[in-house]
């Protein structure tokens, strides 16, 4: 977890393998492998279409946001203080399904664009930026924001943001069915995975790997995201946590599945009923509302009458409805808890984190304390943080790894207990040397501290290590001008203009400080 600046396959192969891998599938396969390249899930990360120019006018940052089709390239603008940038978008990703988000690159670093098209709805700014006073294009994507979107995305550095793959593919066959080469070379049922054909948990864990969101996923100690391989539980790389309680009529893009083990046609079939029930990703779609109710009347064959007149042609208006989404503006989401009476109130309690599925022993109370602590932080609910601490001091220190220190050195510059948070940090530095939020956050204690000397060089590493991490330019920036030292300020502000010269911020700070 970062706590200083909380601010969204074929595991290990390349484009080129991955093309190949497709083409070695569409010999045998070839419908399949056609409809899942026409999917949103085949198409999760491309090139941008083109779309009619955008004009996104923000009243609390004042500035205006445009997108527009030049030299057969998609260009977002913004303009704001009188200042103007314009970046060239590389890729689309969300496979249109509620709409398109885009991304920039800059050097080896991805960013997510402000702008968003909305399908219902057309260009706004992209979720969460609406109450930002600076719009800028600093919302890096790193392999947590990529792990959905993106079919093997490499990283070179110890965080997670520095890419080394030279392009970003979308999705394919081998993230439901696991590698394929024995399989090409020896076609069998034995030596590839079928979804359908695995217990229930190693099978429903093949679409939660990216459709069970929930409130929060903590990664196992030393796992990375592509570590999850399909076959497996996701709790052998990763646990998912959600908030139950509070306003559990909320409807957030990425929870479907949290919905359908709600419904009653889940629990009564033991968990028979699952997402491939209904949902074929390489199938063709005829009819889908007759699709839906054969699957619903395999069940439900008598109806009651007068509910159900004859010649009703489809089930979902009724049990299945389709609401605005509370964390994604402009788009809806099928209700997938099928409620008898879909009208009927939810009840509140209050809130608190509930595990998925189990993950081994030995990382029960570490992932649990880590997510609680996070969503305890994010959605101020104190006494859920509090807990998540109790539990994380309680690891031995032996079996404190980077996360968990990372957590217990945030608690303690909380509580101003400088020379603990410096003993944490300085062992996260030796953990992960090469990590530059870990040199960072050691810079931000010294800072807090007192040690301003010792700070400027840990910030200086932590730029070194990402010259993309803008939080450590500001803190920095900061430092110098807390010392007076306006030439120091400048030179911060300059270092990062250099890695961006189009950030909004930066430049218009940089106005300021000449004005002087």
């Amino acid at each position: 977890m970062n706590w200083i600046c909380p601010v969204i396959l074929l595991i290990g192969v390349g484009p080129c393998a991955r093309q190949a891998v497709g083409t070695m599938c569409a010999a045998c396969h070839p419908k399949e492998s056609a409809r899942w390249n026409a999917s949103p899930m085949g198409q999760s990360i491309v090139p941008p279409a083109a779309l009619p120019p955008g004009h996104v006018t923000h009243q609390l940052s004042q500035s205006v946001l445009t997108s527009e089709q030049r030299n057969g390239q998609m260009i977002h603008g913004l303009s704001e203080r009188g200042l103007t940038a314009q970046y060239t978008v590389q890729y689309q990703i969300g496979g249109d399904f509620m709409g398109r988000t885009y991304l920039v690159q800059v050097g080896a670093y991805m960013f997510e664009s402000p702008l968003t098209y909305f399908k219902r709805y057309g260009w706004d700014l992209s979720p969460g930026y609406s109450p930002m006073t600076t719009i800028d294009f600093d919302r890096g994507m790193d392999d947590t924001c990529l792990f959905c979107h993106v079919d093997s995305a490499k990283f070179a550095d110890e965080d997670g943001r520095r890419l080394k793959s030279t392009r970003l593919e979308p999705l394919s066959c081998g993230r439901c069915h696991g590698a394929g080469g024995e399989h090409a070379l020896h076609p069998s049922a034995t030596n590839i995975v079928n979804p359908a054909k695995l217990p229930h948990a190693e099978r429903d864990s093949t679409c939660e790997q990216c459709h069970l969101e929930g409130a929060t996923r903590i990664l196992n100690p030393g796992k990375r995201w592509d570590d999850f391989h399909p076959g497996e539980k996701t709790e052998a790389t990763f646990s998912t946590y959600v908030l139950v309680g509070g306003n559990n009529a909320a409807v957030n893009a990425v929870n479907h599945v949290e919905q359908l083990r709600q419904s009653k046609c889940v629990k009564e079939t033991g968990g028979r009923l699952w997402c491939g029930s209904c949902h074929n990703p390489h199938g063709e779609t005829v009819n889908r509302a007759a699709e839906i109710k054969a699957v619903c009347t395999s069940c439900h064959s008598t109806l009651s009458r007068d509910n159900h007149p004859a010649g009703l042609s489809e089930c979902t208006s009724c049990h299945m409805p389709s609401a605005g989404t509370t964390d994604i503006p402009h788009a809806a989401r099928t209700d997938h808890r099928i409620l008898r009476k879909p009208s009927e109130a939810s009840v509140s309690e209050p809130s608190r984190v509930s595990v998925w599925r189990d993950p081994a022993p030995e990382n029960r109370d570490r992932n649990l304390g880590l997510a609680e602590v996070f969503l305890g932080l994010t959605n101020r609910l104190p006494e859920v943080a509090e807990d998540g601490w109790r539990l994380l001091n309680a690891i031995p220190d032996a079996k404190r790894d980077a996360s968990v220190l990372s957590d217990l050195q945030g608690l303690a510059l909380e509580k101003q207990d400088f020379d603990e948070a410096l003993q944490i940090g300085r062992r996260l530095v030796e953990l992960r040397p090469q990590s530059a939020k870990a040199a960072m956050n050691l810079a931000i204690v010294l800072k807090r501290s007192g040690a301003m000397a010792e700070a400027e060089p840990e910030f200086k590493r932590a730029i070194s290590l990402d010259p993309s991490l803008k939080q450590a330019y500001i803190e920095l920036a900061a430092l110098y001008s807390g010392m007076g030292r306006i030439d120091g300020t400048k030179a911060a502000i300059d270092s990062y203009l250099r890695f961006n010269p189009q950030d909004m911020l930066f430049r218009w700070q940089r106005q300021q400080l000449e004005r002087r």
